[in-house]
């Protein structure tokens, strides 16, 4: 062999060491990379299955109680206590709403004003008898939910790592035209409401 071909030839040879040592380099981060698309695609596809079966079987959505620790401040309870007075003068409590939360909630809301937080009151009461959202579970079958979560895909998929509902709305698929055909939107709306 003459010595420029075996100049050539170590010339290639240490091309050939150069790529094999960027190819070991670079592989870790490839396998890495094959590995997070393979989990993206699995959960891609577990999240679609789920979205399509959702209609084909009832799923308790009922999350288990977390013990939550009532801390009452004393001024609240104190007002508390003389709104439910006012609301029971004006026959505005049913049993059921008898609740320190909802009430400290309807007087945060209208800045502890006693009249104001009653006309809020009455007329959540007036609005939750008109739309039968008490009776909503028992009175309201929404029959075309399936051709609605083709439109629409929605829906609970378990909970998190703290016990709470994890609920997915899938923006990008939605296709309004065709919720209205399938629904009108007081349908809907009481959908929304039962669910």
């Amino acid at each position: 062999m003459s010595e420029s071909n075996i100049d050539s030839i170590e010339i290639s040879g240490s091309n050939d060491e150069r790529r094999d040592a960027e190819n070991s380099e670079d592989e870790p981060k490839h396998r890495r990379m094959q590995s997070l698309r393979k989990k993206a695609l699995h959960t891609s596809t577990r999240l679609m299955h789920s979205l399509k079966n959702r209609g084909k079987r009832k799923v308790d959505c009922r999350v288990p109680r977390i013990a939550i620790e009532d801390v009452r401040d004393a001024e609240e309870e104190q007002a508390v206590s003389s709104f439910r007075d006012v609301l029971f003068a004006r026959s505005l409590l049913p049993e059921r709403h008898d609740d320190y939360h909802m009430m400290l909630r309807f007087l945060k809301a209208r800045k502890f004003d006693f009249e104001k937080a009653a006309q809020m009151w009455e007329e959540m009461l007036q609005w939750r008898n008109e739309f039968g959202t008490d009776t909503i579970l028992e009175d309201f079958e929404f029959h075309e939910l399936e051709e609605v979560l083709q439109y629409y895909p929605q829906g609970y998929h378990g909970v998190d790592k703290d016990g709470r509902p994890v609920y997915i709305e899938l923006l990008g698929k939605v296709e309004p035209n065709k919720i209205v055909q399938a629904t009108t939107m007081e349908r809907y709306i009481k959908y929304h409401v039962q669910e």
